[in-house]
């Protein structure tokens, strides 16, 4: 069963000040407003992931009754088998029925994507790591999840678990999905020029970026990026540098074609989800 949770939005490159290009007046205007999806409010986004992090403190303490509440009375739960459970108390009795297995599962739980559709529905993307036995390899799978509010409180209406993903065995093999990053790329527009070289480090463990921005008014920035491995959280992670001395720190996960980044710099967090492929600014030289 599902565990979930942490991370973000980006695509391509990991700078916030190059990817604003990509946002063209033309594609937001052609949506819907009705049809398109917001980001939530922050008081919601803290209800969503104080949500998140009860479930995952339930479930390490082995508490099914907890965990059932969190549900909604007729809630359906799909694992990753495609077996589905109706209801709130049959949840409850399958985490029971887990825990008395295993008495020492633990999980963590990372968010991709949240993002708010009406009032009171909320849709939640993510990865969990579920470990049956102590020191041994936990399983991460992806996962989607619905949320309604009912009377003032988020509760999961449906859960969907997919099949676990393989772990990469070595840097270089977690880090080949970013392979297209290597080149020199551009980015023109009427603010400035972006110029951007990627390539790999000696022994092919990192990626490493270097980008130069000017803009129209004569300014100028250089800046560096290492994109890494983390075997720990068994994720990527990125580190970008610039010239002013400032940094931020970014979290990668593929999500359905997209690359889902969680970009954290001095008093800010930054959630991008753009299709890389979609973007028309950026080009190969």
């Amino acid at each position: 069963m599902r565990a979930r949770m942490v991370a973000v939005t980006l695509t391509a490159l990991a700078v916030g000040w190059r990817l604003s290009f990509c946002l063209l007046p033309g594609q937001v205007q052609s949506e819907d407003p009705k049809s398109v999806s917001t980001t939530p409010e922050p008081a919601e986004v803290e209800r969503l992931q104080a949500s998140a992090i009860e479930f995952a403190e339930a479930f390490n303490r082995g508490d099914a009754k907890a965990i059932a509440i969190q549900f909604t009375e007729d809630a359906e739960a799909v694992d990753e088998e495609g077996s589905i459970l109706k209801g709130r108390d049959a949840i409850q009795t399958r985490f029971a029925e887990l825990f008395q297995d295993y008495p020492q599962a633990r999980v963590e739980v990372e968010l991709t994507s949240l993002r708010q559709i009406g009032a009171d529905v909320a849709l939640e993307d993510g990865y969990s790591t579920t470990t049956l036995v102590p020191n041994e390899p936990g399983a991460r799978s992806p996962y989607t999840v619905v949320h309604l509010k009912r009377d003032g409180k988020w509760q999961i209406a449906s859960v969907r678990d997919f099949p676990a993903v393989d772990t990469p065995t070595t840097a270089h093999d977690a880090l080949k999905a970013l392979g297209w990053l290597v080149g020199q790329w551009v980015d023109e527009s009427p603010e400035g020029r972006v110029e951007t070289r990627c390539e790999w480090s000696e022994g092919g463990n990192y990626l490493l970026q270097h980008y130069t921005v000017k803009s129209r008014w004569g300014g100028q920035m250089h800046g560096s990026e290492r994109i890494a491995w983390d075997l720990l959280r068994n994720t990527i992670r990125s580190w970008a540098f610039d010239d002013s001395g400032a940094f931020t720190e970014a979290f990668w996960t593929p999500l359905n074609g997209n690359w889902i980044v969680e970009a954290m710099g001095e008093g800010f967090l930054t959630h991008w989800h753009i299709p890389f492929s979609t973007c028309p600014v950026f080009q190969r030289l």
